[in-house]
């Protein structure tokens, strides 16, 4: 009890940190397309409107971020109730699953042939690019050069 006393606001920071690092692996390792849009997708679609809108203000970012934590912990919580009430198999069945991508598989693989269809030689013009980006570099490092 002694231990407790004199240590319980380092015992509280270290379960904030690990529930904080235990909720972004869970984020980090969840399915990120859906067609059907579940789990943490639509806290994560909110939270890329919102930093977008923000345009580079960082209070308005960290604001964001933090909405988007509290929108995560609401996924999760709702997991465990549903999962207590016993209308699903596991507290994380509603943000770990088989993403259901057959709406998205048609569309990339009719985008991959148009592709390359319109870029027959795209290896050769990426190269063709990367020569250009280092001559670009090169200029960009010799005028700096020049100014000195």
């Amino acid at each position: 009890m002694r231990f407790i006393k004199y240590h319980w606001f380092n015992l509280l920071m270290i379960l904030l940190v690990f529930l904080g690092m235990g909720m972004t692996l869970l984020v980090a390792f969840s399915p990120r397309e859906d067609a059907q849009n579940r789990g943490f997708i639509p806290c994560t679609q909110q939270l890329a409107v919102r930093v977008t809108n923000c345009q580079g203000s960082l209070w308005c970012t960290t604001k964001a971020v933090i909405k988007n934590s509290w929108c995560d912990s609401k996924i999760i919580g709702k997991g465990v109730k549903l999962w207590l009430q016993g209308k699903q198999s596991a507290p994380w069945s509603n943000y770990y699953f088989t993403p259901d991508l057959a709406h998205l598989e048609p569309e990339f693989n009719e985008n991959t042939e148009l592709f390359y269809q319109e870029n027959p030689n795209y290896i050769e013009d990426f190269e063709k690019l990367k020569q250009e980006h280092q001559k670009l570099e090169e200029s960009i490092d010799h005028d700096k050069t020049e100014e000195k």
